[in-house]
């Protein structure tokens, strides 16, 4: 899914462009940095699928130039995709 593979990419830009801006190389710090930002896109994926204590509305994602929805054919929840596809 191109969409995930996307996150990943920006998980990794973000935690590299603070560890570089930082002038830091820390393994452990990296790793902080990487749960971090995996946490924070469950949590907007969860909020999406209606899984989130804010709201229990379920929403979607829509391409509007070809009117796709993520979430359909199949059906998915897009917390659940995240799971193995970035790092944590």
């Amino acid at each position: 899914m191109m969409f995930n593979g996307q996150l990943l990419i920006f998980q990794c830009t973000s935690v590299e462009n603070c560890m570089a801006m930082h002038k830091c190389d820390d393994k452990e710090i990296r790793k902080m940095l990487n749960e971090v930002t995996y946490d924070m896109a469950v949590s907007i994926m969860e909020l999406i699928d209606g899984y989130s204590g804010y709201s229990s509305d379920k929403h979607d994602i829509i391409n509007i130039v070809t009117g796709e929805q993520l979430k359909e054919n199949p059906f998915i929840e897009l917390h659940d995709v995240l799971d193995g596809r970035m790092e944590n």
